[in-house]
């Protein structure tokens, strides 16, 4: 058998012998900004069990970040683990506020 054949093959991301990006991983649920928009009235208040009820964030036990695809036009107080400085600026910008709870 040639050796070419022989040999390992470790060349790319999904080769389990490849560079280890786990270590690398963020661990959150993302959460954009136009799906709140679409599912919430103006003035409610946005919390973890809204969202999931909502179907957003529906991954128990793992933090959910709010990005910032999309606009915002309505007023939210929403709580969230983690904020993008995008979105946390777009609903403050849009007369909300943003709310970040400790797991």
């Amino acid at each position: 058998m040639p050796i070419h054949m022989r040999m390992r093959k470790l060349r790319g991301p999904q080769k389990k012998q490849s560079m280890p990006f786990e270590m690398f991983r963020t661990h959150t649920q993302p959460v954009n900004l136009r799906d709140i928009e679409a599912r919430f009235d103006a003035g409610s208040e946005v919390t973890l069990e809204a969202l999931q009820a909502a179907g957003l964030g529906t991954r128990k036990g793992i933090p959910i970040k709010v990005l910032a695809t999309g606009e915002l036009t309505k007023g939210l107080t929403v709580h969230a683990h983690a904020f993008s400085k995008t979105a946390q600026a777009r609903i403050e910008s849009a007369g909300g506020s943003c709310v970040l709870v400790d797991s």
